[in-house]
């Protein structure tokens, strides 16, 4: 089943739903409803909302946005919604048709919006929506969020503003932990293999030459010479370790590994964070985890070529 379809269905059932209800839910609320597509978002949406807003996040931990199906919760909660935060960069490509069909009218923020995109060259010039990733594009993030957040509790803005400028020092703070730690690699060292190429703007920001079997989008079907060139990369620079990531079938890469000759160095979050508990169940947290993961993998000796 097309996804057009499936949203078609998914809006039918919402409006029958809606109508049941008659927005009885809608006016019980006290506070503002703010629906974020990501997990990233729905972490970071919460750090500056604080008790004012009630925060509904879409994707659920582990989720993959470039291929999610919606389900009929998800066009209801829209539908009920004050704000939609969203990532854009054109991840989200199941969103724009699905709040049409949701009825009613919202404000939808790209919390995205303002920042320097990368492109994919083999994708017709398409944005790469993986921003996230070059911590300091999250100030822009942050600004973006506030703004959504002002515009359904306009009397929350100095708390918003004041948790925000809390939050960007703690970004300033990771950015500056990343950079140190990426120094404490040889520069030979400095090679990122993982699934899908999630991370272009971290290998961008941090000085990381980054290579992946799958595109931008997980959709993308890897290619035999994308297979060939990772076992080849693998076996000139002697890379010890691969990547694995928790929202992508790691089976032909660990296929790769082990035909090159490399061990997989550990499963890094990409499209989502962690569960709660884990050291990666936050923006912040996933990426110290995913840095630490890293630097510690390409730090070990690679395993003797046959």
């Amino acid at each position: 089943m097309g996804k057009k379809l499936t949203i078609l269905i998914i809006s039918f059932i919402t409006t029958i739903a809606l109508i049941g209800c008659s927005g009885s839910e809608g006016s019980e609320r006290d506070r503002p409803l703010v629906v974020a597509t990501t997990t990233i978002i729905t972490d970071i949406a919460e750090e500056i909302a604080g008790d004012r807003v009630e925060v509904h996040g879409i994707m659920p931990i582990g989720g993959d946005p470039h291929i999610y199906q919606p389900v009929p919760g998800d066009a209801r909660m829209i539908a009920q919604s004050d704000l939609v935060l969203l990532n854009g960069l054109q991840l989200e490509g199941w969103l724009s048709e699905l709040a049409r069909h949701a009825g009613g009218t919202r404000p939808m923020i790209s919390v995205a919006d303002g920042v320097s995109a990368l492109e994919d060259e083999e994708r017709h010039g398409e944005p790469d929506p993986h921003a996230w990733f070059d911590v300091r594009n999250m100030h822009i993030y942050v600004d973006n969020i506030v703004r959504g957040l002002v515009k359904v509790d306009p009397d929350g803005e100095e708390e918003y503003v004041q948790r925000a400028d809390e939050y960007k020092k703690k970004l300033d703070e990771l950015d500056t932990w990343v950079r140190e730690q990426i120094e404490t690699l040889p520069e030979d060292r400095r090679i990122l293999i993982t699934s899908h190429d999630a991370f272009r703007y971290f290998g961008e920001a941090y000085g990381v030459k980054v290579m992946a079997l799958q595109g931008i989008s997980t959709e993308a079907q890897p290619q035999t010479k994308d297979v060939i060139k990772l076992v080849q990369t693998i076996r000139e620079h002697t890379i010890p370790a691969v990547f694995i990531e928790t929202s992508v079938n790691p089976r032909m890469l660990e296929q790769i590994a082990r035909d090159a000759g490399a061990r997989i160095g550990g499963e890094l979050f990409s499209d989502s964070i962690g569960a709660p508990g884990h050291e990666g169940g936050s923006y912040l947290g996933m990426v110290r985890y995913n840095v630490r993961t890293f630097v510690e993998a390409m730090k070990e000796d690679p395993i003797t070529q046959k």
